[in-house]
């Protein structure tokens, strides 16, 4: 009754026939430490996972702690800085604090300049003796005033002559006091070593009698 429909023509070209080139594997190699250690090591990656986890903690929590401390200063500072605000404010409302200008400011700037210590100031020169008598005893103390240098101490009215001349008496007497030590030190008799005495075993006749004396010591103790 119906007329069959013809079947429709593939545009498409035949697949060819031609196998394709796929690699070819030469050799299978199997690791047995790498095996080994995959197998064997899971609570030593557990343990290294725990650590790593513990130092990124620790870093976190330092971390923290210093932006906590950080922003606790900046607080403070903050606080303190709109205390001292008030209090200028309630002085200045008061009366009990007189403002001043820039200029004036400034003229007492320039004129409060501080120059330093000077290179020799001067000093009252200190020089008297005092004396001390208590019953039986007599002192006599001497007050100087002494200046301090890389040289040592000297006094204010001495020349740089005197006071190396006096460092070089120092170092002289100093040198003479190290010698008379040595030379004592080296007349110390040497003391002679003393002999050990030489090891000698008994015999068997005086082992015999020293065994009756001791007998005979400990008899009576026994009675």
């Amino acid at each position: 009754m119906f007329a069959k429909p013809r079947p429709k023509k593939n545009l498409l070209p035949p697949p060819s026939k031609k196998r394709k080139a796929t690699s070819t594997i030469e050799e299978i190699s199997f690791n047995d430490d790498a095996r080994t250690e995959f197998l064997t090591g899971f609570h030593k990656r557990k343990q290294q996972r725990i650590k790593r986890a513990q130092e990124e903690a620790a870093k976190r929590a330092r971390h923290e702690k210093l932006e906590t401390r950080k922003q606790i200063r900046e607080d403070r500072r903050r606080e303190v800085a709109e205390h001292v605000e008030t209090v200028n404010r309630i002085l200045r409302e008061s009366g009990a604090v007189s403002t001043q200008t820039d200029e004036e400011e400034k003229s007492t700037e320039d004129t409060d300049e501080w120059g330093g210590f000077p290179d020799k100031p001067d000093l009252d020169l200190i020089d008297h003796e005092e004396e001390y008598i208590d019953e039986d005893r007599y002192t006599t103390v001497t007050v100087e005033s002494v200046s301090v240098a890389r040289e040592g101490l000297s006094r204010p009215d001495q020349s740089e002559h005197e006071v190396e001349a006096e460092a070089e008496a120092r170092q002289k007497r100093e040198e003479a006091e190290r010698r008379e030590a040595e030379a004592k030190d080296g007349k110390k008799p040497s003391w002679q070593k003393k002999k050990k005495k030489k090891f000698r075993y008994e015999s068997k006749i005086e082992r015999q009698l020293t065994d009756r004396k001791q007998k005979a010591k400990s008899r009576p103790r026994r009675e």
